[in-house]
């Protein structure tokens, strides 16, 4: 199995996989450097017990259990945790609640799983970043995002509810008080601070992955 530090600190993000093919396993990697608590759904066991990485929680239906039981042997000790919801994933944020932690990367496929509802229904006592189709959900509950940048990075802005009027700094193309239905794409302009500000009403911000990372 691959090695993490031995040091864990649980103020660290949780990672929660539903699906181990929504990016590649070079940046997995990274999310990996400092011995996150690992938390895999049956959706996703098989693809992740080929990376030989540590599991620490499957969580699983009922009758999955047997289908995978020999599987985790070389895993022990692992927790398994049995659910009778059919949303794996949705389970898995019982899992995080329980175990306190409040902070989360999660790959899943946003189309194949409730993920967004849930990230959103947990926003306030959990912080999600969903990986997804080399792209990286950060759901902004109250409204505010700002981050250090590199020249040319290219973020996406997806209002949710009507009425969302948004400001913006740092951008080739900045706004003031504007109103958008619709998704739009930022492009930085500055190596530094970037800010998107929407009048308190949430919205997801999407930023793509640097491919470069995987060579």
């Amino acid at each position: 199995m691959s090695s993490h530090h031995i040091v864990r600190d649980e103020q660290e993000p949780a990672l929660l996989i539903d699906d181990a093919s929504v990016i590649h396993y070079n940046f997995v990697e990274l999310l990996l450097e400092w011995s996150p608590k690992v938390i895999v759904t049956v959706n996703a066991l098989d693809d992740v017990l080929q990376w030989g990485v540590k599991i620490d929680t499957v969580i699983a239906r009922p009758d999955q259990v047997k289908d995978f039981k020999e599987k985790l042997k070389p895993q022990s000790p692992v927790q398994l945790l049995v659910f009778e919801s059919s949303d794996l994933l949705q389970s898995a944020f019982v899992v995080l609640e329980d175990f306190k932690h409040h902070a989360v990367n999660i790959l899943a496929d946003t189309f194949n799983s409730s993920c967004l509802d849930t990230i959103k229904h947990y926003a306030d006592q959990i912080d999600s970043v969903l990986y997804y189709n080399d792209q990286k959900w950060v759901y902004e509950s109250k409204g505010v995002f700002q981050k250090w940048v590199n020249i040319g990075d290219v973020f996406g802005v997806h209002p949710i509810v009507p009425g969302t009027y948004f400001k913006t700094e740092g951008f080739y193309t900045n706004l003031e008080n504007e109103m958008y239905l619709e998704p739009f794409e930022l492009t930085s302009e500055v190596e530094g601070k970037v800010r998107v500000q929407s009048n308190q009403k949430p919205f997801w911000l999407i930023e793509s992955l640097k491919t470069d990372l995987y060579l």
